[in-house]
Parts: structure tokens; sequence; C-alpha cells
């Protein structure tokens, strides 16, 4: 098999991924990013994931040449994911930039309080209202849920107790990207779903700043 045809193949699979994440996970961006005339970009994440991909998406638009460390400039990118869980706090999701709450209230979650809010649980029938409004289930589903609720509001333990807490709260996944010697900065906020995989969702965030630096 070609190199070309196996890229394309590879190409086509990870559509078909995105379009069946599609209503799994929000991304919602803000700002931009000029590259200079003739530069090629050299990205640093401190994401693995988001690294990969952004690495990937800019050597095939150099198609294969490398790149000349004298017309090169850095893309910078830093990552932060946090679980909407209670306890945690926009300080915690948007370190040094509560200003990112647009684009949380726009990818469709609710923003937790600015400062630590403690352990204290939310209400879960309100909890589970708002999720209903966003993404409704299956009636077998929507019955298991309320009835998860009911028991959390009444402090009983029941046998699901022990389900791990990204089966549970939404995650939100927020990336800030910046080139070097450029006062221009790119903000993406994603909002995962709960039981939806993270590392989809990291992918996703990284196409959208490699199109925001190719197109």
């Amino acid at each position: 098999m070609s190199r070309l045809r196996h890229r394309a193949i590879a190409g086509l699979a990870l559509a078909v991924a995105m379009c069946g994440f599609a209503q799994a996970a929000d991304v919602k961006l803000a700002g931009k990013l000029t590259v200079p005339a003739n530069s090629s970009v050299v990205a640093i994440c401190t994401d693995p994931v988001v690294q990969n991909v952004l690495n990937e998406d800019l050597r095939a638009a150099r198609h294969g040449q490398p790149s000349n460390p004298d017309d090169s400039v850095t893309l910078t990118v830093t990552v932060n994911q946090q679980m909407l869980a209670p306890g945690v706090s926009l300080n915690q999701m948007f370190p040094g930039d509560p200003s990112m709450v647009e684009l949380l209230k726009q990818a469709g979650a609710e923003p937790p309080p600015l400062a630590d809010a403690g352990n204290q649980p939310v209400d879960p029938f309100a909890n589970e209202a708002r999720r209903q409004a966003l993404a409704p289930d299956d009636p077998v589903t929507e019955r298991f849920r309320t009835y998860q609720a009911s028991q959390q509001a009444a402090g009983a333990l029941t046998p699901y107790d022990n389900i791990p807490k990204n089966q549970i709260y939404d995650t939100v996944i927020v990336a800030r990207a910046s080139l070097e010697g450029a006062a221009d900065e790119l903000k993406v906020v994603a909002v995962v779903h709960a039981g939806d995989d993270v590392r989809i969702a990291k992918e996703l965030v990284a196409e959208e700043i490699a199109n925001a630096i190719l197109h």
C-alpha cells in the first residue's frame, strides 16, 4: 500500500471517529494565530496527545520537507484538564484567566464557583435535569439516572457508588496557544461529556489549533 493511500485511509478513519464523537464533546474557540509569511511552525505542548497531533498536521502541511530552523517559529500550547466534580473551582480550571468562563458557557457547561467550593456535592436532581436538557437519554437510561439521583439525595449507598467519576461528571479541557514573538493567542475550551473519550477530545482540540494556523 502506498504511503499516500495509507495516509488517506488513516485520515478517513479519524474523520469517522470525529463524526461519531461530535455530539459527545463541544469545542469553542476565541482569539487567533497569525504565522509570519514563509515561516514553518514547530509545536511544543504540555500534553503528549495534543503534541503528537499538532506535529503530524504540521509535518503534513510541509509536504514532507524538513523545517528550516532559520525560518521557523515556535508554537507553545498549554493544556489544562479538570473534571466538573464537586470541589473544583474556576481558579483551578482557568488559572489567571476567568474571562474564559464565557467559552465554557458556550460549550454548554455550568461554570463552577470562582474559589474553592469545598466538597459539598451539587444537587443531584438539578444536575440530572441540566444533563437531560443537553443530552436526552433513552427511557431505560433515564430511569436509571433518576433512581441514582434520588439515592444520592437521600444519602443512601447504592451499587453504583463505585462508578468512576469520569462516568458521572463532565471533563473540561482548556488549551492556550501562542506563537513565538507574537501577541496573538488562541484559546480553546472543550467539554467532554461523562463517559466519553478524553483522548479523542484532545485530538479534536489539536485539530482546531492546527486549522487556525494552516488556514
